[in-house]
């Protein structure tokens, strides 16, 4: 018995010896699946944009009738056979392809994509904006796994284990490895450690660094893009008497020479607190065989796996960012820069503001950061819009290095849906500080440091938010800010991501700014994201390192008075040897500590005076400071309250009178006193300058209130079903139980 394949070979070769020639004989006859128009001809006739609503059948049935008739072009129907017709055989294109049709689509592509291109230009021309379109990087697809290192470490050929006496002399403290890469090579470390440029200049995450005395933190987890070191072409002979090498270093021609050393901050810990990320900061199963050990903490890996992947920095984006920091003529004063990031989620949008930062670094010896994505914030937990400065390059993922803002104020929701005046209002009083305080300062003179001190530029990061009230919301902080470089992040329309608008003034009836350069970024390639942990693993797992992080101690020379201004602090270690529920809390009299208690976020202003307890029992609260004389207590005489100072329905505190310094735990409060526990990592000195604690939506995640160290499972020695606030096993609530289906029913129809 014949094949199949067989047989419709044989049929096709009788079907074109019967057909006529092609001179008589035009095109070829209709397949079932092909109707009996010319397809070719619809998408001339459509010269609009493709709509986001899912287009209906061609036939214009509705679409649950069409997913019963669908027939997919160029193979047979669902309920055609072999052998049946000589149609049949002509729509199995999966054996043989038919030289016209596929000619007659390619060129209908091409077509498309011509049409498409002249539409934008057309956009670009009525766009008042200093528009640069940038070109696309091809982004790499993770079919095979990446070759991250070239570099093949040898010792005493290009790695060298110095000595105590050795490291001493070379002003290095603690044990040092020291690697020398070629120009051609790349290294890929993936743990803690300590990045110090000896000779040469080394790129990491975009940005380049030339030798001196600083050693930078870099956190290379799994959860986050690898960092890649590679040999950056720059002179050397600037950097000959920076370090003395002990002989046995060979001379590396061309090359840099990196000093690596383990960092010991704890920051491992955070696996244990949260187990989504447990080892994150070592190799995985499948490169633990592959992965060499450079030092304690810091392992080589050469190759990628689906669940680490490399930083790649897309061509497009390279170009926006050597445009951006290109300085000025020497005749010229130094600009006062303003740039606006957004973009869709996913899109890399909060990666790329950080390493502009880091390459504005480079330039100025500060940088003011405005944080506007209350969800996915860098520096600080969610629900805050803050105001950053940031005086040191930030290598690694938001979780690494938690900070006490310059100023900051608490949304205490992950969205701004609920409280969109306030939002904005945060925005704007945070831009004026920025004004007033922080975007010029008098030059220092007697500073070592090259950089320019007398201007500091800010970075605006918008939230993912782009859509309906969010794209109003991110358009009316574009407004207040007033750039002067904007950064468009466009995603394809196939991820749901919308495109930019063709004109600014068309959406908001308002004239662009004419000194604005606009930026059009590619997105990155959903190949490089790791999927392994979402957008909530990354926010539990900020608010889990924040309340873990120990920050330097602030001296009492920081803040002269109650009303100055702290400077910005990055936690240094994590103690993550207890957990939240066995940690020694701050006690706190609230008669008098705290003038008043606010409440926000929907039905909020339900809550009546006798379930205010009840409601900041384990709650997570914002610390607010606010200026002598603006907010009046619930209380005059707060000695003699009995209850909390708490009074329904109060509005959230100004922001341009207020300051959040930060968030707290509310462990438990006392029934029978006006004592309650909380725990900050903020150092005392603040915490008694906030007067105001305002709870919102945010609240503390499941990870935060397990005991991982009870090996019972327990929480704190106590049973599983006598912890507050946690339930385990079936729920009991009404549809908690899987629902039953029972399939031996006879239906009405069937009696």
């Amino acid at each position: 018995m014949l094949s199949a394949i067989a047989v419709r070979r044989a049929a096709q070769a009788a079907l074109e010896s019967s057909q006529p020639s092609s001179s008589e004989q035009p095109s070829p006859l209709p397949t079932p699946s092909t109707p009996s128009p010319n397809p070719i001809s619809e998408p001339k006739r459509n010269s609009n944009p493709p709509s986001k609503r899912k287009s209906s059948s061609v036939n214009g049935k509705s679409s649950r009738n069409s997913k019963k008739t669908k027939i997919v072009p160029g193979r047979a129907p669902a309920n055609a056979r072999y052998f049946e017709s000589k149609n049949t055989v002509e729509g199995g294109e999966d054996v043989i392809m038919l030289g016209s049709s596929s000619d007659s689509e390619s060129d209908v592509q091409v077509k498309q994509v011509l049409d498409s291109s002249d539409d934008s230009e057309a956009e670009e021309a009525q766009n008042p904006l200093v528009s640069i379109e940038l070109p696309l990087y091809p982004q790499p697809s993770t079919s095979e796994p990446f070759q991250l290192s070239t570099f093949r470490p040898t010792p005493d050929l290009n790695v060298y284990e110095l000595s105590t006496d050795e490291a001493s002399a070379m002003g290095l403290q603690n044990a040092t490895s020291v690697l020398s890469i070629d120009r051609e090579e790349t290294l890929a470390l993936l743990g803690s450690y300590a990045l110090t440029v000896l000779k040469g200049s080394v790129s990491i995450l975009g940005i380049t660094l030339s030798p001196s005395k600083v050693a930078h933190h870099v956190f290379a987890p799994r959860s986050a893009p690898i960092p890649i070191l590679r040999c950056a072409s720059s002179d050397v002979h600037a950097d000959l008497n920076t370090y003395f090498f002990p002989p046995r270093i060979g001379n590396n021609h061309g090359g840099a020479v990196v000093a690596i050393q383990s960092l010991d901050t704890g920051v491992e810990g955070l696996g244990r607190v949260c187990r989504v990320f447990d080892g994150v900061f070592e190799p995985s199963r499948w490169q633990r065989s592959s992965a060499e050990v450079i030092r304690p903490g810091v392992s080589l890996v050469t190759h990628s796996t689906r669940d680490m992947l490399p930083f790649v920095l897309p061509e497009s984006w390279s170009t926006a960012l050597s445009v951006a920091e290109m300085s000025p003529s020497s005749a010229d004063p130094i600009p006062l820069s303003v740039y606006v990031v957004k973009g869709p989620k996913k899109s890399g949008k909060s990666t790329f503001a950080r390493t502009l930062l880091n390459r504005l670094l480079a330039r100025f010896q500060r940088v003011a950061y405005l944080e506007c994505d209350v969800g996915q914030s860098e520096f600080t937990p969610g629900g805050l819009v803050a105001l950053n400065v940031v005086d040191n390059p930030v290598f690694g993922p938001p979780f690494t290095h938690p900070s006490l803002p310059y100023r900051a104020h608490y949304v205490g929701a992950t969205s701004p849906r609920c409280s969109p005046a306030h939002y904005l209002a945060a925005v704007q009083a945070l831009l004026e500080t920025f004004k007033l305080e922080v975007q010029t300062s008098m030059p220092d003179d007697e500073s070592i440091d090259t950089r320019v001190t007398d201007v500091t530029p800010l970075v605006v990061n918008t939230m993912g938010w782009t859509k309906g009230l969010g794209a109003d919301l991110n358009a009316k902080i574009e407004e207040l800010v007033e750039p002067t470089h904007v950064f468009e992040i466009i995603g394809t329309e196939e991820k749901g991501w919308p495109t930019a608008p063709s004109a600014y003034d068309t959406l908001y009836n308002q004239p662009a700014p004419s000194k604005a350069f606009q930026y059009t970024l590619e997105a990155i390639s959903p190949n490089l994201t790791n999927t392994h942990f979402n957008a909530v693993d990354q926010r539990n797992l900020n608010i889990l390192s924040y309340f873990h992080a120990i920050f330097p101690p602030i001296a009492s020379a920081s803040f002269p008075s109650l009303s100055a201004p702290i400077r910005q602090m990055t936690a240094t270690k994590w103690e993550t040897s207890h957990p939240l529920c066995a940690r020694y809390p701050y006690e706190v009299d609230w008669s008098q500590a705290f003038d008043q208690i606010i409440l926000i976020g929907a039905g909020y202003e339900d809550v009546i005076s006798s379930e205010i307890s009840n409601v900041l029992n384990g709650a997570i609260v914002g610390l607010v400071e606010c200026e002598p004389g603006t907010e009046d207590p619930v209380y005059p005489d707060p000695s003699g309250a009995r209850e909390l100072p708490y009074a329904q329905a109060r509005h959230p505190p100004v922001p341009s009178t207020s300051t959040c310094h930060g968030v707290a735990l509310i462990r438990a409060i006392s029934p029978s006193s006006s004592h309650m526990h909380i725990l900050t990592p903020i150092p005392p000195a603040i915490l008694a300058r906030c007067r105001v604690i305002v709870k919102g939506e945010l609240e503390l995640p499941i990870w935060g209130m397990l005991d991982f160290t009870d090996a019972n499972d327990g929480v704190a020695g106590a049973e599983k079903g006598r912890v507050p606030y946690l339930q385990w096993g079936k729920s009991e609530g009404l549809g908690g139980e899987r629902r039953r289906v029972r399939r031996n029913l006879m239906r009405k129809a069937q009696m």
